[in-house]
Parts: structure tokens; sequence; C-alpha cells
């Protein structure tokens, strides 16, 4: 069962709000994505220092940010040495006031340990090719689950959740199609299907909001957080020309735009509040 707030206090491990410094040890191509077959976006000299978003390499490589932060890709794993030397406050996390907000606490996550944290390769400059772009997919950046599942299992030990792991989905504060961090320790947190009084599947959850449809006797979960997410990434594209809508557009239509850092400190700070905002007539989430 998860604990209460005052016991998980004593178990919240430090936040690892920063990011992992390198040297590139000789010439090395920055690429699109992790293969040699993908786009070369630049030829990073050796001896720069990147800033490795992801620790978790694909293919053989690692996804980095150069140090002029004008671009984001892959470099080969072996051409990357780690700068023991510590490390500056990380520029992906985002710190949003959360003092304020609007619902029961065991709905959010630590905001110490899980602050939210954006991907850096996505910008309001070029949403229209991603995030917004019907032929982009999650898929493009959702780590692998063996990735993932590590992950699970350190953050679950880290909120001291002690139950069933599938009465938690690992989830990404920002989501990914609003252009979060996929695999950022400070984006990602068990996030319950259900509460304390009741742990749930999300089968079980999903069963229980079909046959209880008006019912607030379970707090509002992951499956809830994911129709809030799919609204605050209509609003992010409501202005881009023939751009990708998320299946909830027909129950929740957009009715304004509001900016990329705008949809992700929303997620972030209170996406409980845009819930109620959305059933309460389907106003905006400003």
């Amino acid at each position: 069962m998860r604990f209460g707030l005052a016991i998980l206090f004593f178990c919240l491990l430090p936040a690892a709000g920063v990011a992992q410094t390198a040297a590139v040890s000789r010439i090395s191509n920055l690429r699109s994505a992790p293969s040699t077959q993908d786009k070369i976006l630049q030829t990073v000299p050796a001896n720069s220092q990147v800033t490795v978003i992801s620790k978790y390499p694909r293919d053989g490589y690692v996804r980095v940010q150069t140090p002029d932060k004008q671009h984001v890709g892959w470099i080969l794993q072996n051409n990357l040495q780690a700068i023991n030397a510590p490390a500056a406050a990380s520029p992906l996390s985002l710190n949003f006031k959360t003092s304020r907000r609007s619902g029961d606490p065991e709905m959010y996550p630590d905001s110490k340990m899980t602050p939210g944290a954006p991907d850096p390769s996505v910008t309001q400059d070029n949403i229209d090719e991603n995030i917004c772009n019907k032929g982009w997919t999650t898929s493009e950046v959702r780590p692998a689950t063996s990735v993932t599942g590590k992950i699970k299992t350190q953050t679950m030990e880290a909120y001291c959740f002690t139950d069933a792991p599938n009465h938690y989905e690992l989830d990404h504060l920002i989501s990914l199609q609003d252009g979060g961090c996929p695999d950022c320790v400070e984006n990602l947190w068990p996030e319950a299907y259900g509460d304390t009084s009741h742990p749930m599947t999300q089968s079980e959850r999903a069963a229980w909001n079909r046959e209880n449809p008006d019912s607030s006797e379970v707090l509002p979960g992951s499956l809830e957080k994911d129709e809030v997410e799919n609204h605050i990434h209509d609003e992010i594209c409501f202005d881009i020309p023939n751009a990708k809508m998320t299946q909830l557009v027909k129950k929740y239509p957009p009715t304004i735009q509001i900016t990329l850092e705008r949809g992700q400190q929303i997620l972030a700070a209170d996406w409980f509040a845009c819930y109620q905002n959305m059933k309460d007539g389907d106003k905006p989430c400003r």
C-alpha cells in the first residue's frame, strides 16, 4: 500500500535535478536518430563538452545536447567520456510553483523529486515538425520497456510504494505528446490508477469509470491525467495548419491556443485544475 505524506517524506531520495556533462573524445557525428543511416545534424569536435539528456543508451548511442544548445541528437556512446566534476543545475527541469494545487495531494508527484522536464529538441518554433505533425508519433522518442521497467522499479522504491507495480503507470509528468523528456527521471513517476483506499490496475480503473461515470469516490488518477495530456496537446496545436489532433478532440474540442511552455507548465504544476475545467463545460485550460 502507499504511505501517507508524513511517512513518505522520510522515504524520498534526493531529487536528481542535475544534468550530466560528457566530453567528446574524438570528432563525432551528431545524428538525428541512433543509427549510422540517419541524418548528420552536426560534426562535434573532439574535446567538446555536451549535455547528456538520456543516460540510457539506445543501439550504442546516447542522446545529447550540444554546447550551443542548437542541436539535440545522438552520439556514439564509445565516443563520450563522463566528466566527474559536479554538474550544474539541470536546464531541463521546470521549477513551477505547486503550493496552490487544487486537488488532493495524493494525485501529484513530489515536486522536488519529479518537477517535470521538457525535451529540448521540441520547441515552439518546430512543433509543426514533431508533436503537431500528423506523421509524428510518440514511438519515435518513447524509451524501450527495458529502460522504463528499471525506472519504474527505481521510482517506486524512491516513493516507498510497496503494493503491486501494476497499480501504477510510469507516467511522464510532462507527456511525450506535449514535449516532455522521454527518459529524464525528473519527468517520470509512478502514478496510481486508483488511490490509497482503492488500489486498482489499469483495466480495473477503466471498468470502474464505465460503471460509475459520475462517481467521485475514487480520486482521479493516471487515466484521467491522460485525458488532460490529450487536451493540452490539442490546445498547443490548435492554430497549427493541418495539425495532428488526439482522439479526445471531439469530446473536448479546443477553443484556444496555448504555448508549448504554458502547456508544460499546466501539466507540471496542476494537471487536475485543467481536468476540472474540462469537466465543467469544456472550459479552456489556460
